[in-house]
């Protein structure tokens, strides 16, 4: 068996003392706008309270990261990474500087692996000792005959460049690593042709990454990840992709807890590297139930630390708002559901609405409006009240969209109540048109979506209403 050596279950004797995880990593890899030195600092600061050990840079819309990889940092540049890897340093926190050549490199170029080299070599001069090749998102095929010439293989190509970059920092420092995200990163087994050679390809001592079954997922399994081991070679590293929200899921907030990740991963992977959001702040909501889980996937128990963390982040005075908040920002590749409360007292409203019995006065319709109500307070309580500014600024369009939702709601029933009465018909329509429309065009998404059948009727009535007219 090829796997390396786990410190809690290797030789058959279970270690206590020995943390689950080897690597508990905190990944800057998404698309967008990546985090300014000042984030990225505080962040590394939460990672040392929590226990996190890896952070690794990678943000895509970084150009000289990616898309013009080729080009040197500017010196002003160079000079905040060297204040953030001090910090790293100082607070045991490795950091990792990753370069995305994979996008445009010619594999057959020696002038290509020579960019690449001073490129590392400017991080490894200020105190950088991992590194590693973003080699995902790409077109797998060659750009160039010459290496389509030299190259069998796409594997072939990302193994002579990985191993040589390799060998030259082991060369450059014995303390230097190396590891890769491949162009397969995500699937199930029997695994595509390019991820085995690669396993034989590679160097062993070359760590590489893995998403689970695809790119983003509800469940990482320990079949998925033990499967993907043996087709690469070597226990991988999971790309974890929760709570990142970019691409696709820029509209969402990302704040539920992780679940679905398999309790036993630490006998089949190295470790974690946690996507997090383009929102530094608000992703410290998520980190702190992915710390409960490496600490201890067996006990974890996802609700409870999601609780405990957003009074960590919000403070106890505003934690139940943010829960509030949270509750229906659930959204996610998780599958997580969205409010109950909210979705519950809608289903009583659509027993009324599917009658067409008036709503007027009834239980039913009083209840959903003291809870919109409550979203609305909610709103301008996180607006307004919080202390964590960051996470204020992080929150605002979502929170913005959350009283959008209430006063649509709201101004619903108003509408609804005002035809059934036939009176202030016209003030009420004109409220709920501008509330409603408010909703329908806010780039961001916010609840279940309950609301929106409620908001259809009023709009349907609205409609019957004129065409009487």
């Amino acid at each position: 068996m090829f796997y390396e050596y786990n410190p809690r279950c290797g030789k058959g004797v279970l270690d206590l003392s020995a943390p689950f995880f080897e690597k508990r990593g905190v990944l800057e890899g998404f698309y967008g706008a990546f985090y300014t030195e000042s984030e990225r600092n505080d962040l590394i600061h939460f990672m040392y309270k929590h226990d996190f050990n890896f952070y690794i840079y990678g943000p895509k819309n970084d150009r000289q990261h990616r898309a013009r990889w080729r080009e040197p940092y500017p010196d002003y540049i160079m000079k905040q990474f060297g204040r953030t890897i001090q910090l790293a340093k100082k607070l045991d926190i490795d950091f990792c500087y990753s370069i995305g050549s994979g996008v445009s490199i010619n594999y057959a170029s020696d002038d290509e692996v020579t960019i690449i080299k001073e490129k590392f070599k400017a991080f490894y001069d200020i105190g950088v000792r991992s590194f590693a090749i973003m080699l995902d998102d790409i077109a797998p095929n060659f750009r160039t005959v010459e290496e389509q010439e030299k190259f069998n293989s796409f594997a072939e190509a990302q193994s002579f460049l990985c191993n040589h970059l390799y060998h030259w920092l082991k060369e450059l420092n014995e303390s230097c690593t190396l590891f890769m995200c491949p162009t397969d990163y995500h699937g199930q087994a029997p695994f595509s042709d390019y991820i085995h050679e690669l396993g034989e390809l590679l160097d062993p001592n070359i760590d590489v990454c893995y998403t689970g079954a695809d790119i983003t997922t509800a469940q990482i399994t320990n079949q998925d990840t033990k499967e993907f081991g043996e087709a690469i070679r070597r226990s991988p590293i999971i790309w974890e992709n929760y709570p990142v929200n970019d691409l696709a899921m820029t509209s969402e907030m990302h704040l539920g807890p992780i679940t679905g990740r398999d309790p036993n991963l630490y006998e089949t992977t190295k470790g974690f590297l946690v996507n997090t959001m383009n929102q530094a702040e608000a992703s410290k909501v998520p980190l702190l139930t992915f710390k409960a889980y490496l600490k201890d996937p067996h006990s974890y128990e996802p609700w409870k630390e999601w609780n405990d963390a957003l009074k960590e982040i919000a403070g106890t005075r505003h934690a139940a708002f943010l829960k509030t908040f949270a509750e229906n920002a659930l959204q996610s590749c998780l599958k997580q559901s969205n409010s109950k409360t909210l979705s519950g007292l809608m289903e009583e409203i659509k027993v009324l609405l599917t009658q067409q019995a008036p709503i007027t006065g009834t239980k039913a319709t009083q209840d959903l409006i003291e809870y919109l109500n409550h979203l609305d307070e909610t709103g301008y309580h996180l607006k307004f009240r919080m202390e964590n500014e960051a996470l204020r600024n992080d929150l605002l369009p979502w929170i913005e969209l959350m009283e959008s939702w209430a006063w649509a709601g709201r101004r619903a029933i108003w509408l609804l109540e005002a035809l059934e009465k036939n009176e202030g018909i016209e003030e009420a329509k004109q409220w709920f048109i501008e509330s409603s429309s408010e909703v329908e065009k806010h780039p961001k998404e916010m609840t279940d979506g309950s609301l929106q059948v409620l908001i259809d009727y009023a709009n349907q009535q609205m409609r019957r209403m004129l065409c009487r007219k």
